[in-house]
């Protein structure tokens, strides 16, 4: 099953909270997303900036960043992230959360087994 992550970076963000988020994400989890979007809102500084960008160089082109020209908070920004979403299971986080190695496998093993289940 393919999956999107989508998460939203303000520049108040800690770069090693978003440090620790992507390594949850990619290099830690036991299922690895296809497509991470990841919208800047507004201009997000040097240190968040480096940080995403050494990332990207990790994951490459399954991390997909959207810079919006200035900040429209978070709600706003989510919505413009979805347009990028190319799947159609998108997982949320903040990018200050941290993932257990299991977590997409959990959520994948429970969709599969309740097909019923859109949200």
């Amino acid at each position: 099953m393919n999956i999107s992550v989508l998460l939203s970076l303000y520049f108040k963000e800690d770069p090693s909270a978003l440090d620790q988020c992507f390594k949850s994400i990619w290099t830690n989890q036991k299922i690895q997303p296809n497509e991470i979007i990841l919208v800047l809102d507004g201009p997000i500084g040097r240190e968040l900036s480096e940080c995403v960008k050494r990332w990207y160089q990790i994951i490459g082109q399954c991390l997909k960043v959207i810079p919006l020209s200035k900040n429209v908070g978070l709600g706003n920004a989510l919505n413009e992230g979805l347009k990028y979403c190319s799947n159609e299971w998108v997982f949320r986080m903040d990018t200050d959360d941290i993932c257990t190695p299991d977590r997409f496998d959990k959520q994948i093993q429970f969709i599969k087994s309740n097909p019923d289940i859109v949200l």
